[in-house]
């Protein structure tokens, strides 16, 4: 799947943040497109979760795309109050922005790791989070609970710090 943010049409499908949506558990696949979304994951990952600023070269380099790409995209997620940017400074996540991430890492996670440990299959983190982005909130809680103990590699290789998220929302 092509993971460049691309088009005009991609600006016009994230919506600006609406307090109505806001709640704990965010469903991010209402507010974010599966692009959107997989640039501000590649964000809150880079960010050590929300601690420190996120240049554009940086998550072009992580996401294999064009700076000009993320630079685009970037705006397109502050535009929704997701980010906050600064010139030659980066961006980071808004509170906003991070509710959103937290749900997508989650089912980032969610899947990484069922296919780790039931079906012994090591999935790429892009495939993860797209088929997370892609099931039902009910589906993701559903593999989540056939995942008896995450293993550690799986976790790590998805968060530096190797928190594992599974079982945070569910």
């Amino acid at each position: 799947m092509d993971t460049t943010a691309g088009s005009s049409h991609d600006r016009s499908r994230v919506p600006k943040a609406d307090s109505r949506r806001e709640r704990s558990n965010p469903d991010s696949t209402d507010v974010l497109t599966a692009t959107s979304g997989w640039y501000l994951l590649g964000g809150y990952w880079l960010s050590g979760r929300g601690t420190h600023r996120v240049r554009v070269g940086e998550l072009a380099e992580r996401l294999s795309v064009a700076p000009a790409s993320v630079t685009e995209m970037v705006n397109v997620l502050a535009d929704a109050s997701l980010l906050e940017t600064e010139p030659y400074a980066g961006f980071e996540l808004t509170v906003h922005g991070m509710a959103h991430a937290k749900v997508l890492a989650w089912r980032q996670c969610v899947v990484a790791t069922f296919f780790d440990r039931a079906l012994s299959y090591d999935l790429d983190d892009e495939t993860a989070y797209r088929i997370g982005y892609e099931l039902p909130g009910r589906g993701l809680v559903r593999l989540e609970q056939r995942i008896d103990r995450p293993r550690e590699r799986t976790c790590r290789r998805l968060a530096d710090d190797g928190t594992c998220l599974v079982g945070t929302f569910g």
